[in-house]
């Protein structure tokens, strides 16, 4: 099996390192991940100017390595490029380091890899924790991808989202997304008036039973399969009452 990883954190990050040595049971893996921190940079890509990469030969794990100077998204489709000569089966994007629930999904650069990947037409899943160097991580995302992996769980038209909670695992549970809000205060820098500083917080983590910010608060690892296309087919079926006119 050809895994290609990635992520939003950078190449430097432990939990790109901890994903690759998870993933090494699986088959070859080829990691592309950014030069520098990509966080919340949700789908963006790079169209008008240049990106740089570098090939680096000394990621442990790792059949083959680029560095981008550029998005997640970017690292996905440099990485499926310039590994030309590899068929990928899937493409794993972690591990993040922060949860990744609810809205968070419309603004991560961990997830927009892994849709990236799926509408390029690979199988893809993302992976997130609120602590990459929580001492269950490492074995839990062993077990957790021989799973899915062995029984083609990731094989849908979508991909999944998976969120590790804070404390050890209970367990594992299938979630929708749930409610996550923030605040985000906008402070004038004291000393250039033109400068902003963005500091959020979270109001509000809620949502039922089958939520992924439910199963956070009670301790679940939450598996979430997010769609690629967006359409809201109820919408959908209400407009169509009023605008019933057909493409000829």
């Amino acid at each position: 099996m050809n895994i290609l990883v990635v992520n939003d954190d950078g190449i430097e990050s432990d939990g790109l390192k901890i994903l690759v040595k998870a993933l090494s049971y699986q088959g070859r893996i080829f990691v592309c991940a950014p030069k520098t921190q990509q966080s919340a940079t949700s789908h963006r890509i790079s169209i008008g100017n240049a990106i740089y990469v570098d090939e680096i030969s000394d990621f442990t794990g790792s059949s083959g390595t680029l560095v981008v100077d550029g998005s997640p998204a970017d690292c996905v489709r440099l990485g499926m490029k310039i590994f030309n000569h590899v068929d990928f089966d899937l493409v794993v994007s972690g591990i993040n380091q922060g949860a990744n629930l609810s809205i968070d999904t419309h603004y991560s650069g961990t997830v927009a890899a892994a849709k990236e990947a799926k509408i390029l037409g690979i199988p893809a899943i993302a992976i997130s924790a609120p602590d990459v160097t929580a001492p269950f991580i490492y074995d839990e995302t062993v077990r957790l991808l021989d799973e899915i992996i062995e029984n083609e769980l990731y094989d849908f038209d979508g991909i999944l989202n998976v969120n590790y909670p804070k404390n050890k695992p209970r367990g594992r549970v299938i979630t929708s997304l749930g409610s996550r809000q923030y605040h985000a205060e906008f402070v004038r820098s004291s000393s250039d008036f033109n400068k902003y500083h963005i500091l959020y917080s979270i109001l509000d983590i809620s949502g039922d039973d089958n939520t992924d910010s439910f199963a956070y608060d009670h301790d679940y690892v939450s598996i979430t399969p997010l769609s690629i296309d967006t359409t809201n087919q109820k919408a959908m079926k209400k407009l169509r009452t009023f605008f019933n006119g057909e493409i000829k």
